[in-house]
């Protein structure tokens, strides 16, 4: 089976550690897919750049509700930058990610009432070959399409631990930020709004 073409649904996955069986990075992961949205529409054209906020460019079904969502968001609302937008509905947008994996059979969830739901993969063999693909985009010499670009740059502002630790981030700062070209708004947004969560939870 074929992962998804959207970036939300690919970034879920990249957040998944396939050898503890569980989701990580779950305080910002409303974020990363937020973002994730949002690129995925500024990559397709359906989104554009107007002097730091978002607007539509292209209106329209993209086939996708996660993403129809987010489109739609942007249409009704006024202008607004993409950090609030990345900020918007966080929680909502896991879910709804989540639902969709779970429908399209990729992933099993167990609902608990306690506890955290406890989520499975299904494609254990699909995540891991597109994690290896997403991390080789690291290197200088490879010929990185942009969508793959935008999920290893998104992976990497987001903090994702199971793609890029801390000092691999440092390591490689200078090709992440070669490879932010084509999606910048989006990742400087998202790497402002982890800090500012970060820094609201440290301050209690």
């Amino acid at each position: 089976m074929n992962l998804p073409r959207s970036l939300p649904a690919r970034l879920y996955l990249l957040a998944y550690d396939v050898e503890k069986e569980r989701i990580t990075a779950r305080t910002q992961l409303g974020l990363v897919l937020r973002a994730a949205a949002l690129a995925d529409l500024y990559l397709d054209e359906r989104l554009a750049d107007d002097d730091g906020k978002a607007k539509v460019a292209a209106a329209g079904s993209t086939g996708d509700p996660v993403l129809d969502a987010v489109l739609g968001q942007v249409a009704d609302g006024r202008p607004r930058s993409w950090r609030r937008w990345v900020n918007a509905d966080e929680r909502r947008i896991v879910r709804e990610v989540r639902d969709q994996l779970e429908k399209d059979r990729l992933i099993k969830v167990e609902r608990r009432r306690i506890l955290p739901d406890r989520v499975r993969l299904r494609e254990r063999r699909e995540v891991k070959r597109y994690a290896s693909e997403v991390k080789a985009a690291l290197r200088p010499s490879s010929d990185t399409d942009r969508r793959t670009a935008a999920a290893l740059v998104l992976a990497a502002r987001g903090e994702l631990p199971t793609v890029l630790s801390r000092r691999g981030r440092r390591e490689h700062a200078r090709r992440l930020e070669a490879l932010s070209d084509p999606v910048w708004p989006i990742a400087r947004a998202l790497e402002k709004a982890v800090r500012q969560k970060h820094a609201a939870a440290a301050g209690g």
